[in-house]
């Protein structure tokens, strides 16, 4: 196995929540005294890829905050608190009956085939756009994007060497079934890279050390967190597992546990700023 003292920080799954906590959290850490920014590696799933696309970019952390946290987000909702709930028990069923990984991925492949588009692929890609502010976003040599392919059951990894663009990397990486319809790349289909596992730490073999930011929903998933960590643990990658603060998950609480929901964008990252500020002594010592 390849390992050359590099850093990987992965950045998990969770909607407009996630990518709240996680800018927030990072920014914290900064400020703490850890400059998280220079880490070889960043792996993005779902909202972490597009929080990583930001991170990874050369903005200061004023322009993000005023980008990404001030700025009002006038997005329409894709989804319904209320249908939002029905989807979660539908994933949830998939979970108790699936028989196998593969079965349990398949399923949520047959969503992803039913979900309908209720706005236009240009559309949602110039949504992207204007998510990540200023600028245009564009690959570099830490950042890793992963989808899910319906056709081989398989997770994908993007990044700078895969010919993609990267807006179409990011919007197939998000598209959560039930909610935002496949992403067709080079004749396949891709959606939400979070039906393996929300975080897909186990696809970096060739760091030392890792900080896995996971926003700790109640989605069940085939391949388990911590049983992935265990796994690069014996393999001798040092890793640290962060989770939201109960102050960031109660914002979540009353937003009803729709992760889509924009608005709850200034209060989670003002909140898991401070987290990220308060951790960042311990992080320090293993970082």
């Amino acid at each position: 196995m390849m390992k050359k003292n590099k850093k990987a920080v992965v950045l998990g799954g969770g909607g407009h929540f996630g990518i709240a906590w996680e800018l927030g959290y990072l920014r914290g850490l900064e400020e703490g005294g850890l400059p998280i920014r220079e880490a070889d590696i960043f792996v993005g799933t779902s909202a972490g890829s597009q929080a990583s696309v930001i991170v990874t970019s050369d903005k200061d952390w004023d322009l993000i905050w005023k980008e990404q946290i001030e700025k009002e987000i006038t997005e329409i909702t894709p989804i319904s608190d209320e249908k939002m709930g029905e989807l979660f028990k539908t994933f949830e069923n998939i979970a108790q009956t699936a028989h196998s990984a593969e079965e349990w991925i398949t399923a949520e492949a047959e969503i992803s085939k039913q979900t309908k588009a209720f706005i236009t692929n240009q559309e949602r890609l110039d949504m992207l756009k204007e998510r990540y502010g200023s600028g245009q976003a564009s690959w570099n040599n830490k950042l890793r994007i992963v989808a899910t392919s319906i056709e081989d059951i398989n997770r994908k990894v993007f990044d700078e060497t895969s010919n993609v663009d990267i807006y179409t990397a990011l919007q197939a990486s998000a598209a959560l079934q039930g909610v935002w319809p496949s992403v067709e790349i080079n004749g396949k289909h891709f959606f939400d890279g979070g039906s393996f596992s929300m975080e897909n730490p186990d696809l970096v073999n060739d760091a030392d050390k890792m900080i896995v930011l996971s926003t700790g929903l109640p989605v069940a998933v085939p391949y388990k967190l911590d049983e992935l960590l265990t796994q690069l643990e014996e393999k001798g990658t040092q890793t640290t597992l962060v989770l939201p603060s109960e102050k960031v998950m109660n914002i979540l609480k009353a937003f009803h546990y729709n992760t889509v929901e924009a608005k709850m964008r200034p209060t989670v990252a003002d909140a898991a700023r401070e987290q990220g500020r308060a951790d960042a002594p311990f992080i320090k010592k293993n970082w």
